[in-house]
């Protein structure tokens, strides 16, 4: 199974849980059984277009992910982590 890792703020629309395991497939398929399980992410990670909100990045084994990264395959030994996108000028 693949591991996504949590903080901050959105640990309490995953009961404050920092560690979720979700089905091995894609980033694609991960993301889906993570707001399944916890449907309250669904609105902080999807605009209301349904596409990924831009305030929101992941990272796959550490390494940022970028471009188009949902049809990406993970497995049991990796990591997902949900970032806060900070900007400020």
């Amino acid at each position: 199974m693949t591991t996504f890792r949590v903080s901050g703020a959105l640990l309490r629309f995953t009961d404050f849980q920092p560690r979720l395991r979700v089905a091995d497939g894609t980033v694609q398929s991960a993301i889906d059984e993570l707001v399944g399980r916890y449907p309250g992410m669904a609105e902080v990670l999807y605009d209301r277009n349904g596409r990924l909100r831009r305030t929101h990045r992941f990272a796959l084994n550490g390494e940022l992910l970028t471009g188009r990264f949902l049809h990406l395959e993970v497995g049991s030994d990796d990591q997902i982590d949900i970032l806060l996108a900070v900007s400020g000028g």
